[in-house]
């Protein structure tokens, strides 16, 4: 009977196969997330005359490249970030904070009384825009089991483009438990909380010169 011997490179080469068939069967499954609207607590800015039609467009929302990425990004010390491969945004964080501020800043105006939209480009808009609002996030993220941050800079526009508003607001808020899912809840609050600083100020730009 013939014997077939195995020379050690090839039994090295087969133990490293195994190992990283091993390393994907174990590999932790992706969790993905997203940004949501909270309730809102506040009463609806009131003591505000609109015309009729008045159209708020809410856009650009501009994020730091370094933040909008597939991975959460987290921070662990005062110059260092960390990226998780196993908890992901759903979809794009840039896209998901200007949702969430359109669907805020529209629940804290009376029903009916305005249109608060996505922006998009003049070329491609049918209807023009009121007033618009821009918005720069300048820090969006926060520590596991510590807090969040969102300092960001925004400003209202008139349809024509001139500068009627101009705004820098920073929001620290704690999380409830050291999980991604508290880290998302608590990012959320302070988007909310922009939410309301940028209607204040919508609210304050029509108290002044109500749009016609």
């Amino acid at each position: 009977m013939r014997r077939v011997h195995y020379n050690r490179p090839w039994r090295f080469s087969l133990f490293l196969v195994l190992v990283m068939l091993t390393g994907c069967a174990s590999s932790q499954p992706s969790k993905f997330y997203q940004l949501n609207t909270v309730p809102n607590k506040q009463a609806p800015i009131a003591g505000v005359s609109f015309s009729r039609n008045v159209v708020i467009a809410i856009g650009p929302v501009r994020i730091p490249d370094y933040l909008d990425r597939p991975q959460i990004v987290t921070r662990s010390g005062k110059n260092e970030l960390k990226l998780s491969e196993f908890h992901r945004w759903a979809g794009s964080l840039e896209a998901d904070t200007s949702r969430v501020l359109l669907e805020n800043v529209s629940s804290l105006f009376p029903a009916g009384s305005i249109s608060v939209e996505r922006w998009i480009s003049f070329p491609a808009s049918r209807v023009p825009a009121s007033l618009r609002v821009e918005v720069l996030v300048d820090r969006f993220e926060g520590t596991l089991g510590d807090s969040v941050l969102l300092k960001a800079q925004w400003r209202i526009l008139a349809n024509d483009g001139n500068l009627l508003l101009s705004r820098e607001a920073a929001f620290t808020e704690q999380m409830s438990g050291s999980s991604y899912d508290a880290l998302v809840a608590a990012m959320s609050s302070t988007l909310a909380r922009l939410s309301l600083a940028i209607s204040e100020g919508i609210a304050s730009v029509l108290r002044q010169s109500p749009t016609k």
